[in-house]
């Protein structure tokens, strides 16, 4: 399922509500990372997160948004 990255960090969010957070917590923190990583990388909160992953392979690949174009 494909989510944007302000749905992925209301996910996270909801997650960290949950009583089964402690049990969720690997899946809440690579949430956060995946969120605020293409933020910092100057996506927008509309953008959807698994496309630019599955495009770049992983997080870590993904350039700054302003480097994609060059």
């Amino acid at each position: 399922m494909s989510v944007t990255i302000i749905e992925c960090l209301m996910n996270a969010n909801h997650n960290l509500q949950s009583p089964l957070a402690p049990a969720l917590m690997p899946m809440i923190k690579e949430q956060l990372n995946n969120a605020t990583t293409l933020l910092e990388k100057g996506y927008e909160p509309d953008d959807v997160v698994d496309a630019i992953i599955e495009e770049f392979g992983s997080i870590e690949e993904v350039p700054y948004k302003d480097e994609e174009n060059e």
